[in-house]
């Protein structure tokens, strides 16, 4: 055989399915002639593969045609052995596997993924999993007037977008802060966000800080101040955004979270750590202006930060994510957004960078 019939053979891919997908040809040669070099048997070869002493010849034979060299080199007293030229066809093929084995296996994931989401359309209620956030609350209802009910869980910023990247929902929502401490919690987002294939969309802007009692008896004004004596603090869940703001803020002032009381006692959204504060279970916990108001708290600032909602971008072209986006970028939910105290709704609805300076 010429080198030029050499360089003719070709690679490919194929898709397979189950624990023992049928083999091509190729496939089968390939572990034959792996079972004679171990055996030195055609005939145990062909037994421990499954196939008859005649097939295994046969397929032999044929590969010998199509490579124009012989594969086996029979040997009186000593069995088969390989010839060079196939012992070196098994050792590039195991060279190649290796090499391929890890961009193959994203390739899969990565084609699972795709067809998971594009059976999504079937899907009759869009799944979203999100940061609780007062703004956010209010899309069910309006999306279920227009015809396109939505299923909105709340859950931790980085849970949700892990469900998201999983396959678990169809959009995610998390927020992000400003400046130096938004830069460091995006970090942690990135390894869950695929900027070519995904939308970024402003949901809101809003204003987070700490929730106190009316009248802010314990005279808190940072963060420094939660590890007075006596203050009785309320944290939110692991993985929340607002737990991760509060550890940055922490880690900035040299703080440890050993040093404040109250930091392993968890609630799972804004305003159930408001009703607890309202109800004198506490005295502080970090969220957003709008769950201090809706329980007559007061509320000391700390910093603005922006909610996004992230879906793949194929998917606002799909009916209910259509009505989603123009609901929110429309005028009335709009003036809802602006009733809410610390909420700003400037740019709802548009695209945002998949970037945090």
């Amino acid at each position: 055989m010429s080198s030029g019939d050499i360089k003719g053979m070709t690679l490919a891919c194929y898709w397979a399915f189950g624990g023992n997908p049928p083999q091509p040809e190729e496939t089968r040669l390939l572990g034959l002639l792996e079972r004679i070099r171990r055996t030195g048997s055609i005939a145990s070869a062909a037994r421990e593969a499954g196939i008859s002493y005649r097939n295994a010849w046969g397929m032999l034979a044929r590969w010998e045609s199509n490579f124009g060299h012989p594969l086996l080199i029979p040997s009186r007293g000593l069995g088969t052995r390989l010839t060079p030229f196939a012992a070196r066809l098994l050792e590039l093929d195991a060279q190649i596997r290796e090499q391929l084995a890890p961009q193959l296996a994203a390739a899969a994931e990565q084609m699972a993924q795709a067809l998971s989401e594009a059976a999504a359309p079937m899907r009759a209620v869009p799944r979203i999993h999100a940061s609780h956030d007062l703004a956010l609350a209010l899309l069910p209802p309006r999306m279920a007037k227009r015809g396109h009910p939505v299923d909105l869980q709340f859950h931790g910023s980085l849970e949700s977008l892990a469900s998201f990247a999983e396959g678990r929902c169809e959009m995610a929502g998390f927020h992000c802060p400003e400046n130096a401490a938004g830069a460091s919690l995006w970090q942690q987002y990135m390894p869950h966000l695929r900027p070519r294939q995904q939308a970024l969309i402003r949901l809101a802007k809003r204003s987070q800080g700490i929730l106190v009692a009316p009248g802010n008896p314990k005279k808190l004004r940072g963060i420094r101040d939660l590890t007075r004596p006596g203050v009785r603090f309320l944290n939110r869940q692991t993985g929340a955004g607002t737990r991760l703001l509060l550890d940055w803020l922490l880690g900035q002032n040299g703080i440890a979270a050993s040093a404040i009381a109250g930091y392993g006692d968890v609630e799972m959204t804004h305003s159930a750590v408001a009703a607890m504060i309202a109800s004198g279970h506490a005295d502080a916990g970090l969220g957003v202006e709008a769950a201090a108001r809706q329980f007559d708290l007061d509320f000391v600032p700390l910093l603005k930060e922006d909610y996004f909602l992230v879906t793949r971008r194929e998917r606002l072209r799909q009916p209910a994510f259509a009505a989603l986006l123009e609901l929110i970028g429309g005028n009335a939910f709009r003036r809802a957004v602006r009733a809410l105290s610390g909420y700003d709704p400037a740019g709802s609805g548009t695209e945002a960078p998949f970037s945090r300076d």
